[in-house]
């Protein structure tokens, strides 16, 4: 699977008011884990999973670190930040054939799976940045 620049599908109304929904109802939620499961951790690295049914949404949570995310199968994914965050969400498209994508350090955020397929994605924390 190789890198590709994420591509971002439009914030219809809908779309906004089901976000705008999900930030309020979780608005008090605690800061958890990137991702779901924790694989392997070393004094350099920390690998996560994160598995979302459709619907479903990760902890609240914020990198700590540099990330690269190796996505290997979904369709639409949100990040949605709490509210008087740097940005108020996004909304990625997932590639049929996957995608490797850069977070950089800093953002708080949600993901929720709105799409119709199953979310997988293993997450590698890089604990050295």
């Amino acid at each position: 699977m190789k890198h590709t620049e994420p591509e971002y599908a439009d914030i219809t109304p809908e779309i906004k008011e089901r976000l705008e929904r999900f930030r309020e109802e979780h608005k008090d939620d605690p800061v958890g884990g990137v991702g779901t499961e924790v694989l392997f951790e070393d004094e350099h690295v920390k690998i996560w999973e994160m598995t979302l049914e459709p619907g479903e949404a990760s902890d609240l949570h914020t990198h700590e670190h540099e990330y690269y995310l190796v996505i290997d199968s979904g369709d639409l994914v949100a990040g949605v930040c709490p509210k008087g965050g740097p940005i108020d969400y996004f909304v990625g498209k997932v590639p049929p054939q996957g995608n490797t994508v850069r977070v950089p350090k800093g953002n708080t955020e949600w993901a929720v799976n709105i799409g119709e397929k199953r979310y997988h994605e293993i997450l590698i924390e890089l604990k050295n940045t």
